[in-house]
């Protein structure tokens, strides 16, 4: 059988292994499966706390993966999402400082923050959630002012304001400390800078005896560039931004045209139409 050169995969969700419709399409299951007969093991990596993995992931397609990389890495669980592999969450003093210093400077945002198994929000993003548009759950019940307990990411929902426009100035406001990014949730994320889908990766490979070097990475949006960056090899979807696009070694087809399964299949040498590519990483 034909050893991968890449023994572990890491993929984003939205936009990369789902399709538009939220959905994973039975092709990339099956490369996916592959893969796993082939002795890969397999990560997700995503934005989206593990509940909401759980909503558009069905259970049997879940136990392909070893491990889900949560809220842009902040904690890393076990596929039934039952057992913390890794976390690192913000204290509550600490989310009350973020908080009250960017509502002074954003006076019409929401703000958010993932705690474990639940969201909770003040009640403005509540209200903003309620126009659609925002990739989270808030419920009235869990309001608050500001948070009681730790949360492995803060999300401000800007309003009127597209949430990419905002990461610069954000990351003015609040300093090098944290990582701003977008992943095209209808919110801006902050977490601690060492918190990275890249770093929990890192983490995840070395729990398996691997370095990042033996990864490939697939990913389409802002929050999925330092895992490209430093993974083995990092692949970009067709429909990635064009900084996603530039930044990867290799481009696949789009998340409609199954492009995580067609670079997997090539990459086992399982795609007679289409020649094994040269996987080593751009100089």
């Amino acid at each position: 059988m034909l050893q991968p050169s890449f023994p572990l995969l890491v993929s984003d969700l939205d936009g990369t292994l789902l399709t538009d419709q939220k959905k994973v399409a039975p092709e990339t299951v099956a490369a996916l499966v592959l893969a796993r007969e082939h002795g890969m093991s397999l990560a997700i990596a995503s934005a989206r706390p593990f509940r909401l993995i759980r909503a558009v992931i069905d259970p049997e397609t879940l136990a392909l993966f070893d491990a889900v990389i949560v809220s842009n890495g902040a904690a890393i669980l076990s596929p039934e999402g039952t057992r913390i592999l890794y976390e690192d969450a913000l204290a509550p003093g600490e989310l009350a400082e973020l908080i009250t210093h960017l509502r002074a400077r954003y006076p019409d945002a929401g703000f958010g923050w993932e705690s474990g198994t639940e969201f909770g929000s003040d009640r403005r993003l509540l209200e903003l959630a309620e126009r659609g548009g925002v990739l989270r759950d808030p419920h009235p019940d869990r309001v608050r002012e500001l948070p009681e307990s730790p949360a492995h990411q803060l999300v401000l929902a800007p309003g009127d304001e597209l949430p990419r426009d905002l990461i610069e100035a954000i990351r003015v406001e609040i300093g090098d400390t944290y990582a701003v990014t977008d992943s095209l949730g209808g919110v801006v994320e902050i977490s601690p800078a060492r918190v990275t889908k890249a770093d929990a990766a890192r983490i995840w490979a070395e729990s398996l005896g691997h370095s990042l070097a033996r990864v490939v990475a697939f990913g389409d949006e802002h929050n999925d560039l330092p895992l490209l960056r430093a993974a083995g090899l990092g692949i970009a979807m067709g429909n990635a931004t064009a900084e996603v696009r530039q930044t990867a070694d290799r481009v696949t087809d789009t998340n409609i045209n199954h492009g995580v399964a067609r670079a997997l299949r090539a990459l086992l040498g399982q795609d007679n139409a289409t020649p094994l590519p040269r996987f080593e990483k751009n100089s």
